[in-house]
This record gives structure tokens, C-alpha cells and sequence, in this order.
């Protein structure tokens, strides 16, 4: 029996910053001996401001920003890996200088900071923390100071630029009558520009003082970004907004961000695309209320207002409080680095893909101009299957959003139970509303395919467009059998994964520690497995991993056609079903993990499985 392969281990050692020309500082680290960097930029704040925070938010930040850097600068994998699986999970062992040495080795405080990264991130964190010699919060080169004024927010709220945050801001400067700061981080010289070009927006249209701008500038240096999932940058996002808000005497910060997102279900969970984190999960905000609130000794809230709220919503929002001609300013798009000013969005990612289907069910395609987009969302052609199954498998489980019930939910998505457990509401009520949330978000999504597709067949759109896509994934429901997305729990009493452990010395795989499976099914198994470690290593969401053609998997197993893999597939599902019974497993479910997604192809069932394999 193979065991499963320990967490990759780097050793991380926090330098003294270093101070360039002009005052900017470096905070520099080594990770297993090899030198790495990142800048951070705070503006704004006045000398005052910064004089009357603690040394500890010095602490706070530089802890956040290495974090960040250090997470950023170690691959979880990559494509020519064969182990990657095993590489998701790292372990960090941090050395780091502080200025109050007291706080940060008091074992409680130790204990919540590793957990909250290990729950954001899958990662351990483990910290020496020694006594740093001189340099306070003062004397420190982050800030690029402000003037001096008198300007007092009433609201503290993170700023990026995308519609959430965008509607949050009117809701409290109209609704609320409130003034807000607004705090922005990016590290892309083509988001700092729309944050500024909104928020100037905000005051011609509201009037001046209503709003003030905060931007944070953080940067790696170069040869330090080998990640690009960035798990743990919210840590760093709520510290900056934290500071903020302590150096203006408030008690609380703000994420506006829809639910959808914000719960990051294994179907959903895409809507982030690669870079997915938990940032405004409600037990990400829970953990960050209390961590903040025992470094600085005070009641510190942390919240997400939108949690209720799908992203159809949210555009309708900033319609009716009359800025809808300002959502084409907006920024949704991951691909942040191929922006240009005709294509400001992709329309091939999650997020895209999640905006363009909120702005139409909203009826406001006027205000967001489809030749904004690469790749438009009904029209545009598709070429890569990892596109094609993004859009697909949106739409897909949006439909089975629409018809889902509580107890489907509950049963489906076991992670449910993480928010359900950290909404302040009784377990029932919680559950119930959050099956509420998500149909609404099914709906709104399945009325804008539905009436796109009204009268017309699949063939009438452009090939591999969304809406043919889509037809054709009917067609094959109807003369293919196909397990139900949420399935009769009655007959399924247990959800638990797989566990596939593969022997490469003995060619041999088994299958919950009960089944073994050798020979020319094991040669099948493996060439799936193998580039489901690779979907992961590059940190996709489970049910957005990419697919192996049959002709693919010919020339892998040496076989002469592609009809040759359908037989050979459909004699190791029998198989395994035989087995399966014999072991006391369902067959139903066993013979359910060679996944097969139509005019795709094949790949191991990422929500039935978990694949471990050997190092070498």
C-alpha cells in the first residue's frame, strides 16, 4: 500500500527591508536559501494618521505581505510535473523579525493566525517570530504620506474596481448617507486606473468629500511570482483595510461581494476563475474578525454586506441608484495582463462569463458594451476545451441551481456546512436561504439561455459558441444515460470520495484500500489520473478540469481507433461495478468515476474522486 505523499516543505527567512532611492522600501525574504522580494505602497494616510497606529500594525502588514509573497513565489505545481497533485499542499516554516515579540508568540494569537491561513489556503503555516531592533511604525518606508486633514469616513470598505464594490460604494454614499474610504489594492498598472477613473465618478456625481481613495500599491519583485492562485492575498487585503480603519478610529471594514462568489462552491467556485480564493467566505470573516480583534486588543468586525445578493442583483443596484452608465468602467476580467482598450474583458473566464450573464439577465446590455469583450458570450467561438467546459459547466450547474432543494444542497455540497455554521442564523434557516440564494442565481442565468435559445436550434448559433455548446450537451442528456446532478440521496447515503492510489512499480491501483485494479484497466486509469494531477497542480476548480479525447487516449494505450477506448471504458466500468458490489461499495457511484463529457471526452470524476501517487 502506498502512503500518501508528504506536504513539500520550504524554509522562509524574512530579511531587512530594503530602503531604494525616493524612500520605497522592499521587504525581502529567502525561501530555501534562494532571495525573493515584494513592495508595498500605502497612500494617502497623513503622518498623523500613521503616528497614531500601534507598532503592531507594522507587525500586521509586513506578516500579511511576506505571506502573500512567500505563497506567490512557491508553484504548487505545473505542467511538466507528473506529481503536482501531491504539491498543492505546502508547508512554510517562517522566521520573521517583530516589533512586538510578546504578542506574536503568545500561543492563542499563534494558533489562530496558522489556522486562518491553512483555512484559506490548504496550506501550513508555521512562525518563529524574534525581536526586531529598532525601525517603528514611524520610521517605516510603506507610506507615501497624504496632507493633513480633517476628513473622517464613516464607513471603511475595500475597493477593486469590479461591480460589487462598486455598487457597495453607492449603497453607502446614497442609501446610507454615509462617507467612505475606499481601499484599493492592485498590482497592475492597468487596474489602478479604473479605480481611480470610478471613484472620480463617484464625487462628480455625489459631490466632493463624500469619498476618499486609499490605493495600495503591492508588487512583487521579479523572479518572485511562480503561483498564480494567490490563496492568501485577502490576509493582506484585510490587514491594509484594517489599518485603515483603526487610523481613523473605526472598528469595522467592509468586502462587498456577492454570495455566489463569496461561497465558492466546487461547481461555482470557478466564478474566481484559477485565482479563486476564500476571501468573504463567512468563516474567512469570522476568522479575521477575531484574529484582528486580539492583535489590536479591540472589538474589530470584518464583514460582507452583499452576501445575499447574486450578481444580477448587484448590477440592478447600480442601475436604480443611477450609475449605470458608469458599468462599463467596471473591471471583472482574470486576465488582467491582456486587457487593452478595446477588449477590456476576455469573455472566456468564469468571471467574465459570471458578469456578461448577470448584465443580461438585468436587461442592461446597453450600459456594457458587447465589443468589450474578446469573446462574446453568446456569439463568440470557444476554441479550447478548457473554455468550452468553463462556459458549459456555468450554465450547467446554474439549471440544476434553479431546481435544487435544501436538503440537495446539504447533501451535494457538503462544504455548505462551513457557512452554514458561521451565519449567526439557526442551521435550518441558514440552509434554506442559502438554497434561496443559489436558485435565484440559477434562475436569473438559466432565463438569459433560455431566451436566447428560444425558437432556434443549436446549429443556427457558430459553432463551439456557447449556445451550440449547450444544444449539443442537451441533445446528449436525452440518448445518454447520466447521473444526476444531485442525485437521489435515498439510494446514495454516502457521498465520501474515492481515494485512487496508484502503484507504479507493481501497476497495480486501489481503490479504497478494497479494490484493486491491474492490467490494461490500470494502464486507462492511470493516463486519466495523470492529467487530473495536472488540472490541479495548475489550482482549477475540480469541476472545470479539463478532458482527454478518445483519440488522446488511443495513442496512449496503444489501441488502433477511438472505438476501441469506448469499449475498453465501458468493460472497466463493469468491471469496477462488479467489484465494487463485492466490496460492499456502490456500484452506481464506482462505475460513475471514468466521467465522460460529450464532445469533450473522458476524465476521473473530480467530485467522486481523490488521486494520490508516489513521489519518484
Amino acid at each position: 500500500m502506498v502512503g500518501v505523499a508528504p506536504q513539500p516543505e520550504y524554509r522562509v527567512k524574512c530579511l531587512p527591508p530594503i530602503t531604494f532611492g525616493g524612500g520605497d522600501e522592499r521587504l525581502i525574504f529567502e525561501v530555501n536559501g534562494r532571495r525573493k522580494g515584494v513592495s508595498l505602497k500605502i497612500r494617502q494616510l497623513s503622518r498623523q494618521l500613521v503616528a497614531a497606529l500601534p507598532d503592531r500594525a507594522l507587525d500586521l502588514i509586513e506578516i500579511a505581505a511576506l505571506v502573500y509573497a512567500v505563497d506567490a513565489s512557491v508553484s504548487r505545481g505545473g505542467l511538466t510535473d507528473q506529481h503536482m497533485g501531491a504539491k498543492w499542499h505546502r508547508r512554510f516554516l517562517i522566521e520573521m523579525p517583530v516589533l512586538d515579540l510578546s504578542l506574536w508568540t503568545s500561543p492563542d494569537l499563534q494558533r489562530d493566525l496558522e489556522e486562518t491561513l491553512m483555512f484559506l489556503s490548504g496550506d501550513k503555516f508555521e512562525f518563529k517570530f524574534v525581536q526586531r531592533e529598532g525601525r517603528t511604525i514611524k520610521q517605516s518606508g510603506f507610506f507615501d504620506y497624504g496632507p493633513d486633514s480633517a476628513w473622517v469616513p464613516d464607513t471603511v470598505m475595500m475597493f477593486s474596481g469590479g461591480l460589487d464594490s462598486f455598487a457597495g460604494a453607492l449603497e453607502e454614499l446614497v442609501e446610507r448617507k454615509n462617507k467612505v474610504a475606499l481601499i484599493s489594492h492592485f498590482s497592475s498598472s492597468k487596474i489602478a486606473p479604473i479605480q481611480q477613473t470610478l471613484q472620480k465618478a463617484i464625487s462628480e456625481k455625489l459631490g466632493p468629500g463624500k469619498s476618499m481613495h486609499f490605493p495600495m500599491r503591492v508588487q512583487l519583485q521579479d523572479g518572485t511570482n511562480s503561483e498564480g492562485t494567490h490563496r492568501t492575498r485577502s490576509l493582506l487585503f484585510a490587514a491594509l483595510g484594517v489599518a485603515t480603519a483603526l487610523s481613523f478610529g473605526k472598528d469595522k471594514v467592509s468586502f462587498y461581494e456577492n454570495g455566489i462568489v463569496s461561497l465558492n462552491l466546487p461547481p461555482v467556485g470557478n466564478v474566481l476563475g484559477t485565482r479563486a480564493t476564500r476571501t468573504t467566505h463567512p468563516q474567512t470573516l469570522i476568522r479575521f474578525s477575531k484574529l484582528f480583534s486580539s492583535i489590536f486588543n479591540a472589538k474589530l468586525i470584518i464583514d460582507n454586506p452583499f452576501f445575499w445578493r447574486t450578481k444580477t442583483d448587484i448590477v440592478s443596484k447600480i442601475h436604480q441608484l443611477g450609475m449605470g452608465d458608469q458599468i462599463a468602467n467596471t473591471r471583472s476580467c482574470a486576465d488582467v495582463h491582456n486587457q487593452t482598450k478595446q477588449y477590456a474583458h476576455c469573455g472566456r473566464c468564469s468571471q467574465c462569463i459570471d458578469r456578461r450573464f448577470a448584465i443580461l439577465a438585468a436587461g442592461l446590455q446597453a450600459q456594457d458594451p458587447q465589443e468589450a469583450y474578446r469573446v462574446d458570450l453568446m456569439t463568440g467561438v470557444r476554441k479550447a476545451v478548457q473554455d468550452k467546459e468553463a462556459a458549459l459547466s456555468y450554465v450547467r450547474n446554474a439549471f440544476g441551481f434553479e431546481a435544487m432543494t435544501s436538503s440537495d444542497l446539504e447533501q451535494r455540497f457538503p462544504p455548505i456546512l462551513d457557512a452554514v455554521e458561521h451565519l449567526h442564523e439557526p442551521a435550518s434557516t441558514a440552509l434554506s436561504r442559502l438554497t434561496e440564494l443559489l436558485r435565484r442565481h440559477g434562475t436569473a442565468v438559466a432565463g438569459v439561455m433560455r431566451e436566447t435559445m428560444d425558437g432556434k436550434r443549436p446549429d443556427q448559433f457558430p459553432k463551439d459558441s456557447l449556445p451550440f455548446l449547450f444544444g449539443e450537451q442537451q441533445r446528449e442528456t436525452y440518448f445518454t444515460p447520466q447521473i444526476p446532478l444531485f442525485p437521489n440521496t435515498t439510494s446514495e447515503p454516502s457521498l465520501e470520495k474515492f481515494m485512487l492510489v496508484f502503484d507504479e512499480q507493481r501497476k497495480c491501483l486501489t481503490i479504497n484500500d478494497a479494490i484493486e485494479v491491474k492490467g490494461a484497466d490500470y494502464g486507462l486509469f492511470i493516463c486519466l489520473a495523470k492529467e487530473h494531477l495536472r488540472a490541479a497542480g495548475l489550482g482549477l476548480d475540480p469541476l472545470d478540469y479539463p478532458t482527454t479525447t478518445a483519440r488522446k487516449l488511443a495513442r496512449a494505450l496503444q489501441v488502433e481507433a477511438s472505438e476501441a477506448v469506448r469499449r475498453r471504458i465501458l468493460r472497466a466500468r463493469n468491471a469496477l461495478a462488479k467489484k465494487a458490489t463485492s466490496a460492499g461499495l456502490d456500484p452506481h457511484r464506482a462505475k460513475a468515476l471514468i466521467e465522460n463529457l460529450p464532445s469533450h471526452g473522458y476524465r476521473l470524476a473530480p467530485d467522486l474522486v481523490i488521486v494520490r501517487m508516489p513521489t519518484a
